[in-house]
């Protein structure tokens, strides 16, 4: 996967032309090989519980505003999303520290052991795909993806 720029005349402005299709293309191999990790651990929950539970944990908890904010939903949508999630036990809600009115979702035992699961498997899935490629291409990857994930969303 290589992103290549092109530059591009317009009249006296030079502009710069990034290579999507082949960051889409290796974007959807990584994409495939999470989905993936889902269906080879065995479990049945939903893409979008998954995604809620995983922010939870890596925010060390938060509270609903917050989360709705990182799933880009409304809060009343994200309050059902949760309300699925605690029937699941994926996740509990418990009063803040900070403020008696204020309720903070954790991770429940359930849920940390089925990112665990998860995890264990994208990691294994992922290995394979990184030892498929060159030294430079995977060390060209992960100085990407390092510098991707250290931006706002």
């Amino acid at each position: 996967m290589e992103l290549r720029m092109e530059p591009q005349t317009t009249g006296h402005l030079a502009e710069e032309r990034w290579d999507v299709g082949s960051a889409e293309t290796g974007l959807r191999t990584l994409v495939e090989a999470s989905d993936r990790a889902v269906e080879e651990s065995g479990l049945t929950v939903p893409p979008a519980q998954l995604r809620a539970l995983l922010i939870v944990i890596a925010a060390g908890g938060l509270n609903l505003n917050k989360l709705a904010g990182a799933l880009g939903a409304s809060a009343s949508a994200t309050s059902r999303l949760c309300d699925r999630m605690q029937a699941a036990d994926l996740l509990t809600r418990d009063q803040s520290d900070d403020s008696r009115r204020e309720v903070v979702l954790l991770p429940s035992q359930s849920g940390c052991q089925v990112a665990e699961r998860v995890g264990r498997r994208r990691s294994a899935i992922l290995g394979r795909l990184l030892e498929a490629m060159s030294p430079g291409g995977r060390a060209a990857l992960a100085r990407g993806l390092k510098e991707l994930g250290s931006r706002p969303g």
